[in-house]
């Protein structure tokens, strides 16, 4: 009788124990599920424009929505596709990667979780004097001399922020091979985009004059062709300009063009 009672309580905790383990199992594995969805690397961003999102990397996809600028987004992934200006190839996909893709062009995206702030910082250019002043609080901080766009492909005038940063990056040509105004890729140092379509503050490496009348066709002493002309609209100064520019001016800096 004792060895038939040791059996069947042998047996029943058997039971018990295969009862747990079925039952924790799909526990388990939910458990782990649910981990890998909360732990998902994502980052914040904020709408630097009127932004397009759309349901792939390129502008021939579809529209789903548009963004008011500010407008707070996450980000899960950053992936490479049509470059739309400036160089800038990157998209965000600011939908989870197990729902519908939607991206909105890297151009039109801050990183960061609060609105853009000059702190206090302006960038004036001068037209005229060809001559970029930068401001403190009111008061001047740095000056360089600058080539802006020649006279068919002018710098645009007004008040504007500076909205995306790259360093470094390169340059494509919007303009078509055997059109007058392409250029080959160009590596840029340091670059920093006022206004939408491509308005950069930048390095000029090729360059060696800079200051009144360089936005004219003229001779430039190094020796570079490309450098005879005005730009194609940015403004352009030499590399350690360039360089103390971008190290000193936040997202949102103001940048006033006049002459």
């Amino acid at each position: 009788m004792q060895t038939l009672m040791k059996k069947f309580f042998v047996l029943s905790a058997l039971v018990l124990v295969g009862t747990w383990l079925l039952a924790a199992a799909p526990l388990t594995a939910y458990a782990q599920t649910h981990h890998n969805a909360v732990v998902q690397s994502t980052q914040v961003g904020l709408t630097t424009g009127w932004a397009n999102v759309r349901t792939g990397t390129s502008t021939g996809t579809s529209v789903v929505t548009t963004y008011a600028p500010n407008t707070r987004v996450t980000i899960y992934q950053a992936v490479n596709g049509q470059i739309v200006w400036g160089g800038i190839r990157t998209w965000y996909r600011i939908s989870s990667t197990n729902s519908a893709p939607r991206y909105i062009y890297g151009g039109l995206i801050s990183i960061g979780s609060s609105a853009p702030s000059g702190q206090g910082k302006s960038i004036v250019v001068n037209l005229s004097q060809e001559r970029l002043y930068a401001y403190e609080n009111g008061r001047q901080v740095y000056t360089t001399l600058v080539t802006t766009g020649r006279p068919e492909l002018p710098t645009p005038t007004g008040t504007f922020h500076i909205f995306v940063k790259l360093h470094p990056t390169t340059f494509y040509s919007p303009y078509p091979v055997g059109s007058p105004y392409y250029y080959a890729p160009t590596y840029i140092n340091y670059a920093l985009e006022f206004q939408y379509g491509g308005y950069f503050l930048h390095d000029s490496w090729w360059r060696y004059n800079y200051g009144p009348g360089t936005q004219y066709p003229h001779h430039d002493s190094s020796g570079n062709s490309s450098a005879n002309y005005g730009t194609h609209g940015c403004v352009n100064m030499p590399v350690p300009a360039a360089a103390w520019l971008y190290n000193w001016a936040p997202i949102g800096t103001t940048v006033k063009i006049t002459y």
